[in-house]
């Protein structure tokens, strides 16, 4: 708290006033993240300038490269992610599905104007929604730092949208 308040240019006695302790800042800072980066998502997934594609590769990487950057970047990211676990598993599992929700309401709009094929691939736009957040979650194990992630994303955003794109395209 001392840190906190010293960077801040307050008193401790000040930062007690607004967090009752650093678990309560922490987790007041992941919310703040987490609305940032849906919010970012959100955005892209709305370009109407710009194909399905990389519609949903923006807003896979918005939402999944700011942590996976933070854990690898930082000398303390390995007890960052533990803390994170502990402290924000519930703001963590609230975001992972408001995320998913979007990105499965985009697939159904593009379901219904024809750019992809839903019903050929045997899948409602929740599961492949559904498919793409947990692939990205998968796709950062291993990955040394946010460069890889985002380049073995990139892939397979490609390939999994070529696989749901309708016959005619």
């Amino acid at each position: 708290m001392y840190d906190i308040a010293t960077a801040l240019g307050i008193s401790r006695a000040s930062l007690y006033s607004y967090f009752d302790n650093k678990d309560e800042i922490f987790r007041s800072v992941s919310i703040s993240l987490h609305e940032s980066v849906l919010d970012e998502a959100k955005r892209c997934l709305r370009i109407t300038a710009s194909s399905l594609t990389p519609r949903v590769e923006a807003a896979l990487l918005a939402r999944h490269s700011p942590f996976h950057q933070e854990v690898t970047e930082s000398a303390h990211g390995a007890e960052l992610h533990d803390e994170y676990s502990r402290l924000c598993g519930d703001i963590v599992a609230d975001s992972f599905v408001r995320f998913q929700d979007m990105l499965a309401a985009t697939l159904k709009s593009a379901n219904r104007k024809g750019e992809i094929d839903l019903k050929a691939a045997s899948l409602s736009a929740s599961a492949a929604a559904e498919m793409l957040n947990l692939a990205s979650v998968g796709l950062k194990r291993g990955a040394p730092d946010v460069e890889t992630f985002e380049k073995r994303l990139s892939s397979f955003v490609k390939i999994f949208m070529r696989g749901l794109l309708s016959p005619a395209k």
